[in-house]
């Protein structure tokens, strides 16, 4: 008899199959538009990732935190959230319909105006779709939000280079717009897929359903969420234009600014992050299972099994980025000039890491004004030394920045989430763990080889899935726990 795939298993799987389409979806679509063809395309994203940043009100988050918490009955809590998201995706598309004039003062090409206007219904569908997949994360069902997620990347990625072969003797700017219309379609068919499957399991009478103003409990949690998404945009907006200015005083030109900067934030960021997306999949699975527990016995379990994936997730890139990053970012890029700056920077980015798991614990325990908090506090910190290290020691005192400004944030989430969950590791768990990390990194220190990497990583990888499945899965406690629930 075949042993079915675990949730966890089909979105780690699911999610890696994601990961790599997203990834060579980029490289082709640069190949294809060429440099300035992106550089058009960058004027268009952060309106539109700001749109659905402020259009969204974070509601999958919340209907997930809402109905796991059984805080209302998943009818109330899902007309609520479909209310405020509704309006709000009216509100932000109604903007995006009066912008025209703006762009051309702006950004001085009106262009950017009409690949906006195609995805006024990617606002809609994107933000629906987020309430579905909150409902259903919440009721443990990780499967199809995760299938939708696949589906709407293989919709993409076949639907726009069809576009770009159809129209490929077309004008730079027609080729933009069908990307975006691309963009669109895929959406389509992720809400589509939803939508049946929620339809086909659970069915509600939308008309019979009275809220009792439940719409404002919803808002009181999701407006915190979403200034914290902002203070992200807004975070991310201001860095490079402090930075630029802070390079100018100090001696450099805007050119040798700009190009440091994307070193950066383009190439040594993205592969220091690069496997992040297993955490960020660890948390959504693990996020409902901290509401459903809080102040249980379980809860420490679920945590430290969640801790436990995340530092073999974050150990493989720590090593990968140490010793690899040239071969690496020449494989990814055909370009391995940022490898001297992910070498140095490597060893902090570790704690980024583990911000997801801590944002879900702050979210599961409604400590939205806690998550705001930590982010506008780092984040302040973070733009404040940018401009002030910078100007003293140039590139240095712009890593310098960043590194504390990580820092700084996960050690305010990590301090606020364990106020809530008074988490304290098992030594007898860590230790086995830490030594399985210190011969993984030590192997490929004085072996260094894309053999070792494969080796090692096979070796150290069932040495640790070995222990998980020793110190967890035979664990009697809980599973004595979990018998008599």
């Amino acid at each position: 008899m075949k042993k079915k795939l675990t949730n966890i298993e089909v979105i780690l799987i699911v999610g890696i199959t994601i990961k790599v389409l997203g990834l060579v979806y980029k490289i082709l679509l640069t190949r294809i538009l060429t440099i300035e063809g992106m550089r058009i395309m960058s004027f268009v994203f952060p309106t539109l990732s700001l749109v659905l940043c402020l259009s969204s009100l974070s509601i999958s988050t919340v209907v997930n935190q809402n109905i796991a918490a059984k805080l209302n009955t998943s009818r109330t809590i899902l007309k609520s959230a479909f209310r405020i998201t509704f309006i709000s995706s009216s509100i932000l598309s109604i903007c995006l319909l009066l912008s025209f004039p703006l762009y051309k003062v702006i950004y001085q090409n009106s262009f950017i105006y009409y690949p906006l206007l195609i995805c006024i219904p990617l606002i809609y569908l994107s933000n629906t779709s987020g309430l579905f997949k909150g409902y259903l994360e919440a009721n443990n069902n990780f499967k199809i939000p995760y299938f939708s997620n696949l589906y709407e990347q293989i919709a993409k990625f076949s639907i726009t280079f069809s576009m770009l072969f159809i129209f490929a003797n077309q004008s730079l700017e027609l080729k933009i717009f069908m990307c975006f219309f691309a963009l669109m379609l895929s959406e389509v068919v992720s809400f589509t897929y939803l939508f049946f499957k929620v339809k086909k399991k659970h069915r509600f009478s939308y008309k019979s359903i009275d809220t009792k103003g439940y719409e404002k409990s919803i808002l009181k949690q999701a407006v915190p969420l979403t200034l914290d998404q902002l203070a992200v945009a807004i975070t991310g907006y201001l860095e490079p234009l402090i930075f630029y200015y802070a390079m100018g005083l100090h001696g450099y030109t805007i050119y040798q600014a700009t190009l440091y900067y994307t070193l950066i934030s383009s190439y040594a960021v993205p592969l220091l992050l690069f496997a992040q997306f297993g955490i960020l999949s660890i948390s959504k699975y693990t996020f409902p299972k901290i509401t459903k527990n809080q102040g249980k016995k379980e809860l420490h379990q679920i945590l430290s099994k969640a801790f436990f994936i995340a530092s073999i997730i974050a150990a493989c890139n720590l090593v990968i980025s140490l010793f690899y990053a040239k071969e690496t970012l020449t494989l990814m890029y055909k370009d391995d000039s940022a490898y001297p700056i992910v070498e140095k920077i490597a060893i902090f980015y570790i704690f980024s890491y583990f911000n997801p798991l801590l944002i879900s614990i702050l979210q599961a325990y409604k400590q939205e004004k806690k998550l705001l908090l930590c982010s506008v506090a780092s984040y302040t910190v973070t733009l404040f030394l940018v401009f002030l290290l910078t100007y003293f020691y140039g590139q240095t005192g712009f890593l310098i920045s960043i590194i504390i400004g990580n820092i700084l944030k996960f050690s305010l989430l990590l301090f606020f989430a364990n106020k809530n969950v008074h988490f304290k590791p098992n030594i007898k768990n860590v230790l086995p763990l830490l030594l399985v990390i210190l011969l993984y990194i030590a192997l490929n220190y004085f072996f260094k080889g894309i053999l070792t990497l494969l080796i090692s990583t096979l070796g150290c990888g069932l040495l640790a899935l070995g222990l998980f499945y020793f110190l967890y899965s035979n664990n009697k406690r809980y599973s004595y726990a979990k018998m008599h629930k």
